[in-house]
């Protein structure tokens, strides 16, 4: 196994290297493409600087021609010269020479060039005026009209210069944070490529060190593992046995080493099976197949009349599609072969008991409903002759009786009607928590109106007002579980009001992916917090039987119920009446049958 892994762990740390190198080069890269874009960023902002300036000596220079003219002009008006003459005509022919050259220098500033058309044409009304002097021998008609376009021409030359020592005073600054920018890009690529050659080397040390750690982990790993491991090179021949595996051979490592396994196993003396050995061996080395989970049986050479059970598995070492050879392990399982059969036994011997609670459990459901029939026919028709009597002797002796004789036979009376509705609502929660229940799409409006229908007189009766929101969702659930919980629950609502109320409930819902909730409010006397969860007991009452009648078994019910379509009920918090809230699975959407192929035969 060594030469396989060792070749493998060593391709993964070149490679982990050759990542690093590669980051490192293409920070390194980017680097040097940062500064080379600082500097020609710094070239840029010195070839701008320089510019200013040259249009800086420009705009001087044309106020210099101005400033030559002028004073030739003056000189000429005192004595004649030729040669000044000569002079003043040159300054009057450069002046146009040197305001296109400006105009070109400063193409990219509009102001500039705004400014040089004003400019232009007060030079040329200077210029001819300096040579209409000249010829007439004369001064300008109008010394305020001289002095005017010569501070116009002033201004003018101002805001030129004023406009170019603004862009130069930007421009060099501009200037020296690119330099100074430049300088710290430079300073980063060296100190960064420095920092990177640590790196490298750093990781590459800390890959040699921990190459070096795997492998004295994988050889401690392998030599103190449960397993007989045995690794082989291309050829068979065994280059690797932990402990174990020199256990089962009777051998050690050293003596092993660059023997055929095949060869091994035979001289130890073993009596496994040598044919699934060499076939497994085969397939990993020849075929580059993995061989796993292959039982075979055989016997140690430390207990050779012991016969033990193994699990085979034989895995190719692959390198670059080469195989380079294999690794072989050797499971003892016999004591999970004795426990698989032991545990085979007792789950024979469970299923006999499950078999018999069950049968248990139907007998028990059997008497249960023998008992249930007995309530319901021998118990309550004695309830119904006192019901009867009681009643009959109201009708028919009434007159004969006296107010105490008449109270008492209606207290009677009423008694007995209490325990007749205390027995159906017992069989009816024995019956819902035993039967077996049919879940089906079932749609909530349908539900609400059988049972409204139900309770038309009882509504009716109380005056009250009952809302429920339309078009309800549709549940899984069983119709006549859902319509038995509405009622009770609506039945709850207009019995459970404060005096001088008129009920009013209303139902609404909502839906999400995997549940339908339904709200069922009123404005009755409502449930104090500290008993919304024992509301739901059987035989759990809030009040006396003077202020409201019941059983103490509908909420029970409704519960019930709920539970056994695979919702929950609860109670929750109201300013004012009750708000109960149910939470009922929705129906699965049913899969689209598969379109028959057309050339598919018709069905009959």
């Amino acid at each position: 196994m060594k030469p396989g892994a060792d070749t493998m762990l060593i391709q993964r740390t070149h490679r982990y290297v050759n990542i690093a190198a590669a980051i490192s080069i293409a920070v390194l890269l980017a680097g040097i493409s940062t500064l080379a874009v600082s500097i020609q960023r710094t070239a840029a902002s010195w070839r701008w600087v320089n510019h200013t300036r040259e249009v800086l000596q420009h705009v001087q220079g044309t106020q210099s021609l101005i400033n030559e003219a002028d004073a030739l002009q003056k000189s000429l008006r005192l004595e004649y010269s030729r040669r000044d003459d000569a002079d003043f005509q040159e300054r009057l022919t450069a002046l146009p020479r040197a305001l296109q050259t400006l105009t070109q220098l400063t193409s990219d500033n509009p102001t500039q060039q705004r400014t040089l058309a004003d400019l232009r044409g007060l030079l040329d009304e200077y210029v001819r005026n300096l040579r209409t002097g000249m010829e007439r021998a004369m001064a300008y008609p109008s010394k305020e009209g001289e002095r005017a376009l010569r501070q116009a021409i002033t201004m003018r030359i101002a805001a030129l210069l004023a406009e170019e020592e603004r862009l130069l005073v930007l421009r060099d600054a501009a200037a020296g944070t690119d330099r100074a920018r430049t300088i710290a890009a430079a300073g980063a690529v060296s100190v960064l490529s420095v920092a990177l050659l640590f790196f490298v080397r750093a990781m590459a040390r800390r890959d040699a060190d921990f190459l070096a750690d795997q492998r004295a982990n994988l050889d401690a790993t392998l030599r103190s593992i449960g397993e007989a491991v045995i690794a082989v090179d291309a050829f068979g021949r065994v280059r690797f046995m932990n402990p174990v595996a020199e256990q089962l051979l009777g051998c050690e490592e050293a003596q092993a080493r660059d023997q055929l396994l095949t060869t091994v196993f035979r001289s130890a003396g073993s009596s496994s099976d040598d044919d699934t050995l060499a076939a497994a061996l085969r397939a990993a080395l020849r075929e580059k197949q993995a061989v796993t989970g292959i039982p075979i049986t055989g016997s140690s050479s430390a207990q050779p009349e012991r016969m033990r059970a193994w699990q085979l598995n034989c895995q190719p070492l692959l390198v670059d599609g080469e195989v380079r050879g294999a690794v072989m392990s050797m499971l003892d399982v016999t004591a999970l072969k004795h426990a698989q059969r032991e545990l085979a036994d007792a789950n024979l011997l469970l299923e006999h008991r499950i078999q018999d609670r069950t049968e248990q459990l139907a007998e028990a459901n059997i008497e249960l409903r023998a008992f249930a029939h007995t309530i319901a026919h021998d118990l309550r028709a004695p309830l119904r002759n006192v019901q009867g009597y009681a009643a009959a002797l109201l009708e028919d002796e009434a007159a004969t009786l006296s107010a105490a004789g008449e109270r008492f036979l209606r207290r009677i009376l009423a008694v007995s009607q209490h325990m007749d509705r205390l027995v159906t609502d017992l069989l009816a929660y024995s019956q819902l928590a035993r039967a077996e229940l049919r879940l089906q799409p079932v749609e909530l409006d349908r539900v609400v109106q059988l049972a409204l229908g139900d309770m038309e007189m009882q509504i009716a009766a109380a005056g009250a007002r009952i809302e429920a929101a339309s078009q309800l969702p549709a549940v899984l659930g069983n119709e006549a579980v859902l319509v038995q919980v509405f009622e009770n629950l609506i039945g709850n609502a207009i019995k459970f009001v404060a005096p001088d109320v008129t009920p009013h409930v209303r139902i609404d819902a909502h839906v999400n992916a995997d549940a339908a909730w339904v709200r069922i409010a009123d404005n009755g006397i409502g449930i104090p917090e500290d008993k919304r969860e024992r509301v739901f007991d059987v035989f759990e009452r809030l009040h006396g039987e003077d202020q409201y009648q019941g059983t103490g078994i509908g909420l029970a019910i409704v519960k019930k119920g709920v539970e056994r379509l695979g919702g929950t009920i609860r109670v929750e918090p109201a300013p004012a009446g009750t708000v109960f809230r149910l939470c009922l699975q929705r129906p699965r959407p049913q899969p689209l049958p598969a379109a028959a192929p057309a050339d598919a035969p018709p069905v009959a």
